[in-house]
């Protein structure tokens, strides 16, 4: 009973990221706003009642692909990290997220087109993420000395959150064609920005 229940889970899975792929896919080839559902089905394969079985509508599926992409993302960032000084590893986490962000413009869009609800978003079924519910406070756990004055929790995932919206801010500026500085040229300048914010 154990085994098939599992057999069942898994294919449940495997549809899900089906669409998701799909999706991923069809927005390269047709944009964000010009996907529709059914164009996403039709990329997976699975009939079009199949997407919601998993999802609500286009957005939910949008808010779940960007969950994905940035705990990953956010993880593999912090695990890079060898500087022994908070400050410093902060800067080298954060330098890390702009560089694998710009990478993927598609991935920049969906992520700040969602930032707010996917820093927030409850990280489910990810071993990496036990500790903590969700993106930010997994931030904030490997990043807590970063603060030199006392604050609250909340107080610290604000400004982490806030940190996080300027570096997206950031990637998506270096990319305009009338951009007066290269993402080179705007690194140092937000670096330092950071450093005051938690001095």
């Amino acid at each position: 009973m154990f085994i098939r229940l599992e057999v069942i889970m898994e294919k449940k899975k495997n549809k899900e990221k089906a669409i998701m792929d799909a999706a991923l896919k069809s927005f390269r080839e047709k944009g964000i706003d010009k996907t529709s559902i059914r164009d996403i089905m039709s990329e997976s394969g699975l009939g079009l009642g199949t997407f919601y079985l998993y999802f609500n509508d286009k957005n939910s599926l949008e808010e779940k692909i960007v969950l994905d992409i940035l705990t990953d993302l956010i993880y593999k960032a912090e695990v890079q990290c060898k500087e022994e000084n908070a400050s410093d590893r902060y800067i080298s986490f954060v330098s890390y997220l702009i560089d694998e962000l710009l990478k993927d413009p598609l991935e920049l869009e969906l992520i700040s087109k969602n930032a707010n609800w996917a820093l927030y978003a409850k990280v489910e079924n990810d071993s990496r993420f036990e500790e903590a519910e969700n993106t930010l406070k997994f931030v904030l756990n490997r990043f807590d000395s970063l603060f030199n004055v006392k604050l609250s929790e909340s107080e610290q995932i604000f400004i982490i959150s806030l940190t996080f919206h300027i570096v997206l801010s950031t990637c998506k500026s270096s990319l305009n064609e009338d951009s007066v500085l290269t993402i080179d040229e705007m690194k140092p300048i937000l670096f330092k920005i950071l450093e005051k914010i938690f001095r």
